[in-house]
């Protein structure tokens, strides 16, 4: 099986690691179906609740860098699965357009720094009986980081999808300006 610090290095196509770096230069050429990735996404996220679940089980500590790559993983896998849903439930939308839809949502994470934490001003307005404030904003510090690497990554995947036919294109052009919106 994969490497037990890494949750998901045993899952191909999975992102790994926390470096932004892909994994290979032909992973990253890779074109993939919107079904490929949203199935991929499904895989991703149950093998990393087995692993956390296995882990927590045998009282393992979970390190800062498994649960990253897990949240990480969990947010990637959470916005494709919500595409899916997009494309099972909305009528006359077609993978193209919600994929589109979610490229709009999710690109202003890649560049939010509305959450910035400054630790030397946090630990002294809150004081130091505050451990517990502070240790909540380093985790909503952390969480948004997460977001951002996992919005790159998200549109890193959409360059990578097959695209439409022509005749899908033309049908579709309404889908390209969403995502300008």
């Amino acid at each position: 099986m994969g490497n037990p610090q890494r949750p998901d290095a045993s899952v191909p196509g999975i992102r790994t690691g926390t470096s932004s770096a892909p994994a290979s230069s032909s992973a990253q050429r890779e074109t993939l179906s919107v079904e490929t990735v949203i199935e991929r996404a499904r895989q991703m996220r149950q093998h990393n609740a087995e692993t956390v679940g296995r882990r927590l089980s045998r009282g393992e500590r979970l390190s800062a860098e498994v649960l990253y790559d897990v949240l990480h993983a969990q947010t990637l896998a959470g916005w494709w699965l919500l595409v899916d849903r997009h494309i099972q439930h909305v009528q006359g939308l077609t993978p193209e357009q919600a994929v589109a839809r979610f490229v709009s949502w999710i690109s202003p994470y890649q560049d939010d720094d509305s959450s910035a934490l400054d630790t030397a001003t946090s630990s002294r307005v809150l004081g130091l009986r505050c451990e517990h404030e502070l240790a909540l904003a380093h985790i909503e510090r952390a969480l948004a980081l997460i977001r951002q690497d996992a919005a790159r990554t998200f549109l890193a995947q959409v360059t990578r999808l097959v695209p439409a036919s022509p005749a899908e294109q033309a049908l579709d052009s309404s889908a390209g300006q969403e995502a300008e919106a």
